[in-house]
């Protein structure tokens, strides 16, 4: 494989194409792990939970979502909206606990064999912890995808191809924000504006950002020095 430092520049089409762009059983294999999660989440997860619990969507984000993700990076980013959250103050208080009952549900769904699934500890040491990884495999898998599962409040409502969001939605995450300390908490809110997005801006972007989170993962894996 050619390194990216030794690419010139007229070539960088033909790198990104070769080398950073995933192949279609990438897709297919992401794709099918998804359906199985988002299955999940909608039809079993939270049906023995004390409270009721009623999810109004899941939505696909990170790179999977946005059309940024890099060949080999078998992960998926899914932000699961619950109606029991009215507020930005609300799901950074209760989040922990769906994770909870999202966790307790997986474990069971690995006992009865639909699944097998792997906790990653080290996120999950936090006592309110913002997300719940875990890698996936089943029968149609041939391989381990790994999952970021994000509760959120569904501040934007429906989202349509040319939703503009109320300002006061704004307002409110601004005034929260202020008043929590938590500036920058409640990306995963507006996940499908991100998406929305990316999705039109050119394809010279996207390959911009894989080519970058290419030179990020290199830098990363050679260390310091």
């Amino acid at each position: 494989m050619m390194e990216l430092s030794d690419t010139p520049a007229k070539y960088l089409d033909k790198f990104i194409e070769d080398h950073l762009l995933p192949d279609e059983n990438f897709y297919t294999q992401v794709n099918e792990a998804i359906h199985i999660i988002c299955s999940f989440l909608k039809e079993r997860c939270f049906q023995g939970a004390p409270d009721p619990v009623r999810v109004s969507k899941v939505v696909k984000g990170g790179s999977s979502g946005k059309g940024t993700t890099l060949r080999g990076r078998s992960d998926a980013d899914l932000v699961v909206f619950l109606t029991n959250l009215e507020s930005f103050q609300e799901q950074l208080q209760r989040r922990g606990e769906f994770i909870k009952e999202i966790r307790r549900q997986l474990e069971a769904c690995q006992r009865e064999k639909i699944f097998e699934v792997k906790f990653e500890v080290q996120k999950q040491q936090w006592e309110n912890p913002r997300a719940l990884s875990f890698e996936l495999r089943s029968r149609e898998l041939q391989e381990w995808v790994e999952f970021d599962v994000l509760p959120a409040f569904d501040a934007l409502g429906q989202v349509t191809k040319d939703y503009r969001p109320d300002p006061q939605v704004y307002v409110r995450l601004i005034q929260e924000c202020k008043s929590l300390g938590k500036e920058g908490e409640f990306s995963p809110c507006f996940t499908e504006l991100q998406r929305a997005f990316l999705k039109e801006c050119p394809t010279k972007l996207k390959s911009l950002i894989r080519l970058v989170k290419h030179w990020y993962q290199m830098a990363c894996d050679s260390g310091p020095g």
